[in-house]
């Protein structure tokens, strides 16, 4: 759910049940790759793919997958795999876009990405272990995992959490033996941006920012290496100028105390928010000198853009483009 609060007063923008299962089929069908060919997939092997911990052999086509990173299970799911064991990052249920992909299937939920049950993904017997989006593993735990099952870690070069969409979704279709599949659901995303771009012109060139705080005593800019500020970027918007003045690229975010929130002036800033009602101002009067509009966005929306996968991403352009757009237009 989203909500805008203007410089003019709040306006709330309820999102309906239909809406949300549009964005959900819309998701789907834009980015999952069509069924592989089970001949094409086993001659694909075996397969071996360079990560950040050193290589990986994937002898045969695997059977029983566990996923860590918060981006692995959909990519999986929308390469046609359903996980037989799967870690998340904000809740046990699948989201609405993974549920339809999903469909009677089961996958069991074994906890947190944080938090890694060795013992519960051993006793699943896993033939691969995908740890490459959104997963802090580090040589310490790939050593553990790769004890159990072998392990596909994220690319070289890129920190925990780090992982662009394009080099994580690429990577894991590498490690399933389905490259061609990964690279139509990123053409396929890529195509979907350009349509929303034409839908709503108003995006391209406006200058916004996605942030977020805990307690106000500190705020957080989204850098582009991160899906939420990557999404912005994507449909056309432009970080405020000089806001990344001495940002060296090694987070994925731009810390701010409450007297520089300035710096996050322009058309637009995208609060990842627990209420949908939430408006900076209450917390920050510097905040209402703002000429830039407020976006509050929680629950399966901030989901979505968070894990950036080409699935989430679909969904999340079906529920927010338009409200950003309105609230830029408006």
């Amino acid at each position: 759910m989203t909500s805008t609060h203007t410089r003019n007063g709040f306006a709330a923008l309820a999102l309906t049940a239909a809406v949300a299962l549009t964005g959900c089929s819309s998701a789907t069908s834009d980015t999952s790759a069509e069924p592989a060919d089970s001949a094409a997939a086993e001659a694909a092997f075996p397969v071996t793919v360079e990560h950040e911990f050193g290589s990986t052999i994937v002898e045969e086509e695997p059977q029983r997958v566990v996923s860590i990173g918060w981006g692995d299970f959909d990519n999986l799911l929308a390469l046609g795999i359903v996980p037989v064991g799967r870690f998340g990052s904000f809740s046990e249920e699948p989201t609405p876009w993974e549920a339809e992909m999903l469909g009677d299937e089961e996958t069991e939920f074994l906890g947190y990405t944080t938090e890694l049950d060795y013992e519960k993904i051993a006793s699943l017997d896993p033939d691969l272990i995908i740890a490459v989006q959104g997963t802090s593993v580090d040589e310490e735990s790939y050593a553990i995992l790769e004890d159990i099952a072998p392990t596909v870690a994220r690319p070289a070069g890129y920190g925990g959490w780090q992982v662009p969409r394009a080099e994580g979704t690429r990577q894991i279709a590498a490690a399933v033996g389905r490259d061609e599949a990964g690279e139509e659901m990123l053409e396929g995303l890529a195509d979907r941006f350009a349509e929303v771009q034409s839908e709503h012109p108003e995006l391209v060139g406006a200058t916004g920012v996605s942030a977020i705080t805990y307690d106000a005593s500190l705020y957080y800019a989204f850098a582009p290496v991160d899906g939420r500020g990557a999404f912005l970027e994507e449909l056309g918007l432009q970080l405020p100028a000089g806001l990344l003045d001495g940002y060296d690229g090694t987070s994925f975010t731009v810390e701010l105390a409450p007297e520089e929130v300035g710096a996050l002036d322009g058309d637009l800033v995208l609060f990842m928010a627990d209420d949908p009602e939430y408006d900076p101002a209450d917390d920050n009067a510097l905040f209402e000198r703002f000429g830039a509009e407020f976006v509050a966005v929680t629950g399966e929306s901030r989901h979505a853009i968070s894990i950036n996968t080409p699935s989430s991403i679909a969904y999340a352009l079906d529920e927010l483009a338009p409200v950003l757009a309105d609230a830029i237009g408006g």
